[in-house]
């Protein structure tokens, strides 16, 4: 076996005394000076710096909450770009040796690293011609092993669309590159288009609009009919294609099927996968996202104020109506920060609330009926509008013409979470986890972060100590007990 050379090495030892350090990226920072000392007279390279956090951070099928984050810190001190990190990863985990599901898998370090890269680009850091040309070129072989990759899929979205990326492929692009990259694009389309049409139709346009198109494909496609019989193909004429009918049943019982409130193993636990969701939606709507949105509201109210006309446990009324308030304003915000087509959710709200139940969801002048039976759920339309205007959904000043009465909350003081700044004060200040824990069940839209959060710093605390501590016990027992909470830990998605 060769053997690594010295500064390889050193640099690998320092990498593994941050990691295990859990040293922050300020801190990583600062030991890199001393890894480019360690180098020397070799100068560092990006690659293999890179290479070097990937080999070290990656164990198994275990990844390295710090990862992402020394990655980010290395791309926002421009030690190294995105093409670094996609020729590492490349030479990490061949694509042509991976399984296509688990670029779209939520724990793998190759869909981690895609969506790193993603939201880089989509926040328009990247602006250099040579590096997003290059980026793209890297693309071409995952693109041929995997044309059916919706993560890969929303990775060339949101470079396509960058102004950035325009200008490098009207500028400085060749003819050479827009043919080969569309002869790699077109299956990706055609594999979305059946998976995710909103997504597919995207990366049609972006086709069209750079003129990225296979030439020979084009020309071939033209003649593959000369000589067929079309005739033979005239009993189409004669089938006749009934749309889908979408009925506010069907989305309900989607809906209420993943909820698993039925069955208490899984109550702690949801099955509503963001991706998964996102896939069935885009294939049941066709694009319509003002019919979906609403629907996709509906469906929610609708679940809720069967679980209290059925008299269910208060336990899952709390679920349900966290669902409502904690995660699908979250959800929404998401969804649609992905989509093609301009949407007004404030609009979709407004027509949503008009279809929902007014006995289970009263106005705010009925709620102080204490005969009502909707008495435990009545809070909850305003509840979810304050959500949505905390997720920058609909502006604040919306709540009231939504609700049609004066509103009797206001947005958090705290404003909108986010678990990295939680983490941070939580490392830092360990009697915040107290209070966070007691905000666990606030229905005011940030329990997601609250409990990411918690769950990155019972991560932290378990691999200071390399087991289960004190402190990890004491936090695992505080929220779920810990019989429950290790068993969710061994299945979360990793930070």
């Amino acid at each position: 076996m060769d053997q690594q050379p010295p500064a390889e090495m050193a640099c690998r030892t320092m990498l593994k005394k941050c990691y295990l350090q859990r040293a922050s990226s300020s801190d990583f920072l600062k030991m890199l000076p001393q890894l480019e000392a360690n180098a020397r007279p070799v100068a560092l390279a990006p690659l293999t710096l890179t290479r070097a956090l990937l080999d070290v951070g990656v164990s198994g099928q275990t990844v390295d909450p710090r990862l992402p984050i020394y990655l980010e810190a290395l791309l926002d001190t421009n030690r190294i770009d995105i093409v670094h990190v996609l020729v590492a990863i490349t030479q990490y985990a061949n694509p042509s040796h991976l399984d296509s599901a688990a670029l779209d898998a939520a724990d793998t370090v190759q869909s981690r690293v895609l969506r790193l890269m993603t939201k880089r680009i989509a926040n328009g850091t990247v602006h250099s011609d040579t590096v997003l040309l290059t980026f793209l070129s890297e693309l071409r072989p995952w693109m041929s092993q995997h044309p059916e990759s919706a993560t890969l899929g929303m990775l060339l979205s949101a470079t396509l669309s960058s102004p950035a990326t325009q200008h490098a492929i009207t500028g400085a692009a060749s003819r050479k590159f827009k043919t080969s990259f569309g002869r790699d694009l077109t299956p990706l389309i055609s594999s979305l288009s059946s998976s995710n049409i909103q997504l597919a139709s995207a990366l049609s346009y972006y086709q069209k609009q750079y003129d990225l198109q296979d030439g020979d494909v084009l020309d071939g496609s033209l003649n593959i009919l000369n000589g067929v019989d079309m005739a033979a193909l005239s009993f189409q004429d004669t089938v006749m294609d009934n749309e889908p009918i979408i009925t506010r049943a069907g989305l309900y019982v989607y809906l209420n099927a993943m909820d698993g409130t039925d069955t208490p193993q899984i109550t702690d636990r949801p099955l509503f996968d963001d991706m998964t969701v996102m896939n069935f939606l885009n294939a049941r709507y066709k694009g319509n996202l003002p019919v979906l949105v609403t629907d996709l509201i509906v469906a929610a109210f609708d679940i809720l104020a069967n679980a209290m006309y059925r008299t269910e446990p208060q336990r899952t009324i709390t679920i349900l109506r966290s669902f409502l308030v904690n995660k699908l304003p979250a959800f929404l915000g998401n969804y649609t920060a992905i989509t093609f087509a301009p949407l007004s959710i404030e609009t979709c709200i407004g027509q949503a609330l008009l279809r929902i139940d007014p006995h289970a969801f009263p106005s705010l002048s009925q709620m102080f009926d204490f005969s009502s039976k909707s008495s435990s759920v009545s809070e909850a339309r305003q509840e979810f509008l304050f959500s949505c205007a905390l997720h920058q959904l609909i502006p604040e000043g919306s709540i009231e013409v939504l609700l049609g009465d004066v509103p009797m909350q206001s947005l958090p003081a705290s404003g909108r979470y986010m678990k990295a700044d939680l983490v941070s004060e939580c490392t830092s200040n360990p009697a915040k986890i107290e209070d966070l824990i007691g905000e666990l069940e606030n229905m005011e839209g940030n329990t997601g972060e609250i409990a990411g959060a918690l769950f990155e710093v019972s991560w932290i605390l378990d691999e200071r100590t390399c087991g289960p501590s004190p402190p990890f016990h004491s936090l695992c027992c505080k929220m779920f007990g810990y019989r429950v909470f290790t068993n969710i830990r061994q299945h979360q998605e990793l930070p």
